[in-house]
């Protein structure tokens, strides 16, 4: 059983619990005949064995990760535990009483107690669905008192006491609840509001560097004489009506197409990139994902450049140091920019160049109700001879996961996020699950029947390759199971953690009700925060961190940091055994535990986030920190810089 069934059993249990607690204390309330005080022992047997299946149940979560179950074993249970022993000791035994017809009237504690089991259910539920993780010593207070002063204010109702008393409790109850409240959303409007500002990071304090040696973002940028070839580019970004290849019309904003112009480079080139802004109002910028460049290039409003306004310019700079399948996407206002065109790919060719004699790159995309695969969204058709070698680099440019379905031949994988596998062997029948900004290379041998390439995004958008006219297109196995990437490949073996500091880190994702720039949503959270009140991950050069990703929530979270790839290390608590992955976007699925590595080994200030950017731009977005880095750009100002 996955964890996100064992979290939802747990909250189920949790919500049965409650609700069989509130059921004995209404019918406790009502002076039961036999028949409603049986209904309510009943329910007081319910109860108690859903505290039970609760504990079970947080048992097994927490053998998966202690954030699964955190607030549930230091909280919930105990205060759930406690209110069911107050209902039996005060309860339980007079409702059997009233069961067998023996006394006319039930005391006030009986319904009391019944009341405080209920409310310690209901709080408990709060606990986990609202506080979530970390449940913290002060919400845990917060929760605490409320349990006892409506516990009170219960125990007042039902034993009739004074108004005076009653609207006493009814007060402290509303200041404790609102006190809750106010503190979460003076925390929401008091902290850093800045991917670049620093968070203090007590438990893992070391000695500050010299303020001497404090460098700026636009100091880290690759140098205009670089040596290499020059590979030079200009790119304007407008707004535009779009036919489609359906006929479809569609308001775009583009680097001149939808996909925008693909950019091929050679291992090596010194690719210079100049942005132009035709009429973008809301700004633009350009972010290289998956290419591990220097940082001042990164292309994030508000934390490497300010937004590139309409008629105004920025060239971007790189070494195409790592050949592989890339692409380029604003990084202002990106949820819209990216769904609306502004995007393309990036390939960087090998200096000894590539094995396959056909070179095809496929992004998938949704722009408004069409999907685009390459730049149609109907089935495209390339004749390729039979025996050719044929290289197809898929990405997925979507905010969420999509898989391609290759029928008429087997195939390998040679290729992921930019970096080749080892030793790949054949695939004869499975889907490719393409987290958002992800990419796969394929290859295969043509055979003399055609190749059907498909996405689960759309029946219409297709490629399809044959060797020849009257070729039968192959039909697509829709019940192919996916390609599990960390057990595919050679395995080389351990890999040695680098000398250096060692860090552990953990982000917790959840989707959670919280402040978000002073609005109440029911934002992304990481670590229970919301963007820009994540604490960023501060790193020295040199560092190695070890990264655990647990993903409490009912969402898949493609979560990538810029400037880096991670090594995968494990999912699951099961070691990835396949070749070495080193991924620039890693999809972290519900109830998933991730643990990669990651060197510190490109100084900046980069973003981490998920790449669905959605959900980005309501809440899950922090900062990987090198300590030493500042940058004089900042979200909003006068610039109107925003990155999600």
């Amino acid at each position: 059983m996955t964890s996100s069934q064992l979290l939802a059993l747990e909250l189920g249990a949790a919500v049965v619990g409650a609700g069989s607690w509130v059921g004995a204390a209404v019918l406790a309330a009502l002076a039961p005949s036999r028949r409603s005080a049986r209904f309510a022992v009943a329910l007081v047997g319910v109860g108690v064995v859903a505290l039970l299946a609760q504990a079970g149940l947080s048992g097994v979560l927490v053998s998966r990760h202690w954030a699964f179950a955190q607030e549930r074993l230091l909280f919930a249970l105990p205060l759930a535990a406690l209110g069911a022993a107050i209902a039996v000791i005060f309860g339980l035994r007079p409702l059997l009483a009233a069961a067998r017809g023996w006394p006319d009237r039930l005391s006030a504690a009986v319904p009391t107690g019944m009341t405080a089991a209920a409310i310690a259910g209901i709080l408990g539920i709060v606990a986990r669905s609202v506080i979530g993780y970390p449940l913290t010593l002060p919400a845990a207070a917060v929760l605490l008192a409320l349990a006892v002063l409506t516990t009170a204010l219960a125990a007042a109702l039902f034993a009739r006491r004074g108004r005076r008393q009653i609207a006493g409790l009814v007060a402290f109850s509303a200041l404790v609840a609102c006190t809750g409240v106010g503190y979460a959303w003076l925390t929401d409007t008091a902290d850093p509001s800045s991917l670049t500002t620093p968070h203090q990071h007590p438990s893992n304090a070391r000695p500050a560097l010299a303020s001497a040696d404090a460098v700026s973002v636009e100091e880290l940028r690759t140098p205009p004489d670089a040596d290499g070839p020059v590979a030079s580019f200009d790119l304007t970004a407008g707004t535009e009506r779009l036919t489609l290849a359906s006929g479809a019309s569609v308001d775009a904003w583009a680097f001149g197409s939808v996909p925008g112009p693909e950019l091929r480079v050679t291992e090596g080139d010194l690719v210079k990139v100049t942005l132009h802004n035709a009429d973008i109002a809301e700004g633009v910028t350009i972010h290289w994902h998956g290419v591990d460049l220097p940082n001042g290039d990164d292309g994030v409003a508000g934390v490497t450049q300010n937004a590139v306004r309409p008629g105004d310019s920025f060239q971007y700079r790189f070494v195409a140091e790592d050949p592989g399948t890339y692409w380029y996407h604003t990084h202002q206002h990106s949820a819209e920019g990216v769904k609306r065109g502004l995007y393309g790919t990036l390939v960087v060719l090998p200096k000894s160049g590539i094995a396959e004699q056909v070179d095809l790159t496929l992004p998938v995309h949704t722009l408004g109700r069409r999907v685009l695969l390459g730049e149609t969204d109907e089935g495209r058709t390339v004749r390729v001879e039979a025996g050719q070698s044929v290289r197809l680099r898929l990405l997925n440019t979507d905010q969420v996961p999509r898989r391609f379905r290759i029928a008429g031949t087997d195939f390998r994988v040679v290729a992921a996020d930019a970096r080749d596998l080892t030793a790949p062997t054949p695939v004869e029948s499975a889907a490719l699950r393409i987290p958002a900004g992800g990419r796969l290379d394929i290859a295969f041998t043509m055979p003399d029947t055609g190749v059907l390439v498909t996405t689960d995004a759309s029946s219409s958008a297709s490629l399809t390759l044959t060797a020849g006219e009257g070729a039968a297109t192959p039909q697509v196995d829709p019940d192919a199971p996916d390609l599990d990437l960390l057990h595919y490949g050679r395995h080389a073996g351990t890999p040695a953690v680098p000398d250096g500091p060692l860090i552990e880190s953990t982000m917790v994702l959840d989707r959670l009700p919280r402040f978000l720039s002073g609005i109440p949503r029911e934002a992304y959270t990481v670590n229970g925060r919301v963007f820009p009140h994540i604490p960023s991950l501060d790193v020295r050069e040199g560092d190695t961190v070890r990264l655990t990703v647990v993903n409490r929530g009912w969402e898949t979270h493609p979560m990538h940091i810029h400037g880096h790839h991670v090594l995968v290390l494990s999912r699951n608590g099961v070691a990835a055994t396949g070749s070495p992955l080193r991924l620039d976007t890693f999809d972290v699925q519900p109830g998933e535990v991730w643990e990669v590595l990651l060197s510190a080994d490109n100084p900046g200030i980069w973003m981490d986030h998920c790449h669905n950017l959605d959900h980005a731009v309501e809440g899950m977005m922090m900062a990987l920190r090198y300590e030493g880095v500042t940058s004089p750009f900042e979200q909003g100002g006068p610039h109107d810089n925003h990155p999600e």
